[in-house]
């Protein structure tokens, strides 16, 4: 009887540290993307977007999808993804939102995503584990570890959030 008890709070601790283990995995993030909501809103995003949409014009700039839209900021570029990917091939915004935001200047891409209400549940494209809705994150592509918001970076999210 001694032995079944020990047996059983071995396995209540085992299945304690086990789920601790995964509950601290899952809200880890990568060390490729740092959420920026402090620095680069929800809000700014959208009117980012909104103005890139109304403002700018349509350009391919990757071999994922085709004409996106975009605009020239003269010392970077701005380019919309659509949040479903290729399924909007052509990045209409009649088909889909989009949750992607790329800044590109002469020597660097910096991607933006954004984690609207109920894109986890809908798997929307570019959606990492570890990512929260309401969210906004830098994401290095190149799998490096981030640990900080580079300066050009920073200076450009601070020229968008300018934009009337």
């Amino acid at each position: 009887m001694k032995n079944l008890k020990i047996s059983r709070l071995i396995i209540l601790l085992a299945i304690l540290c086990f789920s601790k283990s995964i509950s601290q995995t899952m809200n880890a993030l990568p060390s490729n993307l740092m959420k920026i909501t402090n620095a680069f809103s929800v809000a700014d995003f959208e009117k980012v977007k909104s103005f890139v949409l109304e403002k700018g014009n349509r350009k391919t700039y990757r071999n994922f999808d085709n004409q996106n839209p975009y605009y020239n900021f003269e010392s970077f570029e701005a380019y919309l993804g659509a949040d479903i990917g290729q399924q909007n091939i052509n990045n209409d915004p009649n088909l889909s939102d989009f949750n992607e935001l790329t800044l590109k200047d002469q020597n660097n891409y910096y991607k933006i995503i954004i984690v609207r209400k109920g894109d986890i549940h809908a798997s929307k494209r570019n959606v990492l584990k570890g990512m929260h809705e309401n969210e906004v994150y830098y994401v290095d592509p190149y799998q490096e570890k981030i640990n900080q918001i580079p300066n050009l970076l920073s200076q450009y999210l601070k020229h968008l959030q300018k934009i009337k």
